[in-house]
């Protein structure tokens, strides 16, 4: 009977537990972007999982405590922010808070960033190169945020709306814009039509014209540019892990050259379907990594041969990476008072991040039952936090923030004690 009765007590315990209310928050982004012009709203979310009532929702702005006003409204029941009329003076990085009857649980920090492009003056310019010349047309990046998408498009003058995207393997883009022939041909020559370069960007829902160029003739007799001539080729760079990297190797001259693309002495033009490759209708002329991996860092090297002359450049490859968890954590851990508990946190970076301890939205105090556990190998960082001997008033959020120059990462342990 006694064991029965235990069994009873035991399984009792669990189901109060599982039904009890443990409000954890919504996971927000790093970065939310909005327009100042236009009926665009902002919209800064932030709720628990359950959308649990009773929960005291504030905001932190740059660290200060945010009040709602006129022109910013915040949803009932919940935290979520709405700036009906955003403006300039709204950017900046923003925390939610939620204080419930377990302690006060934090968002990470959101960075609000306004989104804009500084739409040019366009004049349509025109050209008449020499036959079998390299030759360059301009497009100036102008200042943005976020970098805009370059896209060039062949327009008729007549129609703005019939076009067609550049694909020649002897006509490149660079990631600053300009359009580069490796040399001119007739067929790249009409006075009806016009190379358009154009910027897609969240700024604007239209793409918008950065520059327009007509190349009505193509002046023969000359002698064809024959010896390879650098146009562009990419210098010492960075990337970032998971990014997409595009390494630039243009060189002007007759015949057409494919470039070889070689990393620490080791060719790796590769198959089109592979991560790192050559072949992306670029003839070569650049070198793609889909997704970049810190084993992508070092020298790399393009070689150009057109049976004329040769030519080759060398870069740099630095690979950073911002940081990232390397173990899953739990967002609520129930226990029982009298128990140690650990909640782990790793975290990886290039360079290494810098890890820190909230508890309910505070910088958490070490003392004799609450220790850190600090270790280091190599980028991967440890500092799994240890509660010995677990009492009720050790209830509440329990904050890890992982943090180097490229970037920053959160999680949120709810710690509930029975």
């Amino acid at each position: 009977m006694y064991r029965i009765l235990s069994f009873v007590l035991t399984v009792g315990a669990v189901i109060c537990a599982s039904q009890e209310k443990l409000p954890v928050l919504k996971a927000l982004p790093a970065e939310v972007l909005f327009r100042v012009s236009g009926n665009s709203e902002l919209v800064l979310e932030c709720a628990t999982e359950d959308k649990d009532a009773g929960v005291k929702y504030s905001w932190l702005k740059n660290g200060k405590p945010f009040t709602p006003n006129a022109d910013v409204i915040q949803n009932s029941n919940e935290g979520t922010l709405i700036f009906k009329k955003p403006a300039n003076s709204d950017e900046g990085q923003y925390q939610c808070l939620a204080q419930t009857d377990l302690g006060t649980a934090s968002s990470r920090t959101v960075n609000v960033k306004r989104t804009y492009i500084d739409v040019p003056e366009v004049k349509l310019a025109k050209h008449k190169p020499n036959e079998g010349n390299n030759f360059k047309l301009d497009c100036k990046i102008p200042s943005s945020y976020p970098k805009p998408e370059i896209v060039w498009q062949y327009q008729s003058l007549t129609d703005a709306g019939i076009y067609r995207t550049i694909m020649n393997q002897r006509i490149t883009a660079s990631p600053e814009g300009d359009l580069y022939f490796t040399s001119v041909t007739k067929e790249d020559a009409s006075p009806d039509h016009k190379y358009v370069c154009t910027a897609k960007s969240p700024a604007v829902d239209d793409y918008v014209v950065l520059a327009e160029h007509v190349i009505e003739d193509v002046v023969s007799g000359g002698a064809s540019q024959k010896e390879l001539v650098k146009q562009y080729v990419s210098s010492d760079m960075t990337a970032k892990v998971g990014d997409v990297t595009m390494i630039y190797c243009i060189y002007g001259g007759t015949p057409l050259a494919h470039p070889d693309w070689y990393k620490d002495g080791k060719n790796v033009n590769n198959d089109p379907k592979d991560r790192v490759t050559r072949y992306n209708r670029s003839a070569g002329k650049r070198l793609l990594i889909k997704e970049t991996w810190l084993s992508d860092e070092g020298e790399y090297t393009c070689i150009v041969d057109n049976d004329v002359s040769v030519q080759r450049n060398t870069i740099k490859l630095t690979v950073v990476s911002a940081p990232q968890f390397v173990r899953g954590h739990q967002t609520k851990l129930i226990v029982k008072a009298g128990e140690d508990v650990t909640i782990p946190c790793q975290a990886a970076g290039v360079p290494a991040p810098e890890l820190s301890w909230t508890y309910n939205a505070q910088s958490l105090l070490q003392s004799d039952r609450i220790i850190l556990n600090k270790s280091s190998r190599g980028n991967t960082i440890v500092s799994d936090l240890t509660i010995k001997n677990v009492q009720k008033e050790d209830k509440g959020y329990y904050g890890c923030k992982g943090l180097n120059e490229n970037g920053e990462i959160y999680e949120e342990t709810l710690v509930f004690v029975q």
